[in-house]
C-alpha cells in the first residue's frame, strides 16, 4: 500500500511539474504581421503629369513629375468618366531597381491589365534608368 501512494505521489508531481513547466512557441506580435493583398504583374512606364495630360489626375488631386503617385491602367481603373475605388490608394510597386510605396492618382488609358504608368520620380525608384522607358513590376494595395 505505502508503494501504491509513493508511487502515485511520484507521478503527481511529474505531472505538476510538467505542465508548470510547458511552454508554446511565442505567438508573433500581430500588429509585425503584413496584411496579405494580391499581387499584380505588368510593365511600368512613365509619363509626365502636367506636359501629358494637365495638373490634375483623373483621381482630381493636382499632380507633377516629383509626385510619388501612378496612373492605372484602364481596365482595372474602371469607368474612365468617373473616380475610380482605386483613387487615393496607396500601393507598394517594386522593380528591378527597388520599391516604392505610392498613391494612384491617375488613369492610363494606353496601359494594359497590371501595368502602371509613373511619375519619373517613381520610376526612378523602381525602374531605374529613365532611357530605358519600361521595366517589368509587380504590385499590390497596401
Amino acid at each position: 500500500m505505502y508503494r501504491n501512494t509513493l508511487l502515485a505521489s511520484i507521478l503527481l508531481i511529474a505531472l505538476i511539474f510538467s505542465t508548470t513547466f510547458t511552454t508554446a512557441a511565442p505567438v508573433p506580435h500581430l500588429n509585425t504581421l503584413e496584411k496579405r493583398a494580391k499581387t499584380y504583374r505588368g510593365t511600368a512606364t512613365w509619363f509626365l503629369p502636367k506636359e501629358e495630360g494637365g495638373e490634375y489626375g483623373a483621381c482630381g488631386p493636382k499632380e507633377n513629375n516629383y509626385s510619388m503617385i501612378v496612373a492605372m491602367n484602364a481596365k482595372q481603373y474602371g469607368n474612365m468618366n468617373k473616380k475610380s475605388k482605386w483613387c487615393g490608394k496607396k500601393i507598394k510597386v517594386k522593380g528591378p531597381h527597388g520599391s516604392a510605396i505610392v498613391k494612384v492618382n491617375d488613369a492610363c488609358p494606353g496601359c494594359s491589365y497590371g501595368d502602371l504608368d509613373l511619375t519619373p520620380k517613381v520610376f526612378k525608384k523602381v525602374v531605374g534608368n529613365m532611357n530605358k522607358g519600361v521595366g517589368k513590376i509587380t504590385w499590390h494595395a497596401v
